[in-house]
């Protein structure tokens, strides 16, 4: 019995061991092999995808550019690729037959409105015993960069995005489509590369266009229990800074005291708390841990900039 002729089941340990380019290959030889790599096709091997740019208007997506991982070592090399898509199970099937988890460039194109988010992992450090990851995330239109924001966060994070989350009707849960629908969808990415989590849920996703997005972050940032020292040994460093063009802002003393006001630090539960620089930087010995924890926050109006040091 040839290899054609077995059943599917006797089939699939194959094609598992099969090179993605050498599935496509094979598909195109016959009728039954075709349709036996097309239905199992979340089994075999496909190509990882490290850069990903989706086309969209009003409720579309257009199409991508996207560029697979075994053509590039650095962004910026190798070759990039663009398909569009005269529906949604066009672009359905483009995910299918691509693996996402390792992302390290993501936009999100508006073409009508010129909108454009950038998601980008830039660099990773190793250390002895340190991973460092820094990435950047920006919110900027054809002629304008709004919003700006550098991260660098420890322990083994990444663009927390796959296939599913990536489809259309997940992006359309965020907001991608809806008016003012980027500053929703950028305060959820930004939380999501915080955290390493895709699938939590931070309180209301829609934004409040009266509310800076450097506060609403903060904001959920509190939220989460960011700035509590009780977290901190669980959560690990983390550096967050934001500048921001045409957004609005608040003045800085409003900004401490609504921050402050929603911190809970604990205070009379804490020894060796130190406060001298308060209210940028707050400080304390960990009991639990043994070192010291800092948070450090800067709120420039005038330079319309925010940095928050967690450590």
């Amino acid at each position: 019995m040839d290899f054609v002729s077995l059943p599917e089941q006797f089939k699939l340990p194959i094609l598992k061991k099969l090179h993605w380019r050498d599935l496509n290959n094979l598909k195109l030889t016959c009728k039954d092999l075709y349709f036996t790599v097309v239905k199992n096709i979340g089994k075999l091997d496909r190509p990882k995808v490290g850069y990903l740019k989706i086309y969209y208007s009003e409720d579309k997506i257009l199409g991508v550019d996207y560029q697979s991982m075994h053509h590039r070592s650095t962004l910026g090399t190798g070759i990039i690729y663009h398909v569009e898509f005269c529906d949604d199970h066009e672009y359905d099937i483009f995910l299918k037959d691509k693996i996402f988890t390792e992302i390290r460039k993501l936009v999100l194109e508006n073409v009508t409105s010129g909108e454009i988010i950038n998601v980008e992992n830039i660099a990773s450090f190793m250390g002895e015993t340190l991973n460092v990851y820094n990435f950047n995330i920006s919110l900027s239109s054809r002629t304008l960069r709004s919003v700006d924001m550098n991260i660098l966060r420890t322990g083994k994070v990444g663009i927390p995005y796959n296939d599913i989350l990536i489809k259309k009707e997940s992006l359309g849960k965020i907001g991608l489509f809806k008016k003012d629908g980027c500053r929703s969808i950028i305060k959820k990415i930004t939380m999501d590369v915080v955290t390493g989590n895709s699938m939590l849920e931070y309180g209301n996703t829609s934004t409040d266009p009266d509310k800076p997005i450097s506060i609403q972050i903060t904001d959920q940032l509190c939220e989460l229990g960011f700035f509590d020292f009780k977290n901190r040994c669980d959560i690990g460093g983390f550096t967050f800074k934001i500048c921001w063009g045409n957004e609005s802002d608040i003045l800085e003393e409003n900004f401490y005291r609504e921050l402050y006001d929603k911190v809970e630090l604990s205070i009379n539960s804490i020894k060796n708390f130190d406060i001298t620089y308060y209210p940028h930087l707050v400080s304390l010995n960990c009991s639990k841990c043994s070192r010291k924890h800092t948070n450090f926050i800067n709120y420039d109006k005038s330079q319309k900039n925010l940095r928050i040091i967690l450590h």
